[in-house]
């Protein structure tokens, strides 16, 4: 009696470990979560504002992908295996998107080492939009290329979106 007393005590401990451990990893995926994704209200010339101070960052750069590349992937690997390695690997992906009908601009930063992981896929702004897939863009070539203004694009109706590497 006391054996079996004694296994379902040693079960309930390891069922409250396996608990507890879930919990903590939700926790910091909701951390991990909030503390790379912000949404705010934005009127256009607050957006618009936003959006020049966040190109004067990037130091004038020239964007290495236009809304024409995006419908030809063999030009996209061109332009990436033409850039050199550099002394600097990205670390983060930055996006910044403004949606006009939402009145919201969104700010992403995303660890390289998350985006290796799963299928390499990000949708920015609906299904058509930005797909690394599509593109067939490699997160290793990103981070080759070290920090870098990847996607410049607005739509034509009026919506914003800034990819840059840092």
């Amino acid at each position: 009696m006391a054996k079996a007393r004694n296994w379902i005590l040693i079960i309930f401990a390891i069922i409250g470990v396996i608990v507890v451990c879930i919990v903590a990893l939700a926790g910091v995926g909701i951390y991990a979560v909030t503390r790379n994704f912000k949404s705010q209200p934005a009127t256009a010339t607050s957006a618009v504002k936003t959006f020049e101070q966040a190109r004067a960052d990037l130091g004038g750069q020239q964007a290495l992908l236009t809304l024409e590349d995006i419908d030809n992937p063999s030009t996209i690997q061109k332009k990436i295996d033409g850039l050199p390695v550099s002394k600097t690997l990205a670390t983060t992906m930055e996006i910044f998107v403004w949606a006009p009908n939402n009145e919201r601009t969104v700010r992403i930063t995303l660890p390289f080492w998350l985006l290796k992981f799963g299928r390499k896929k990000i949708d920015i702004s609906g299904a058509d939009s930005f797909d690394f897939n599509r593109l067939q863009i490699d997160i290793n070539q990103l981070e080759r290329i070290g920090p870098k203004l990847i996607v410049d694009l607005e739509r034509p109706g009026g919506e914003r979106v800034l990819v840059w590497t840092k």
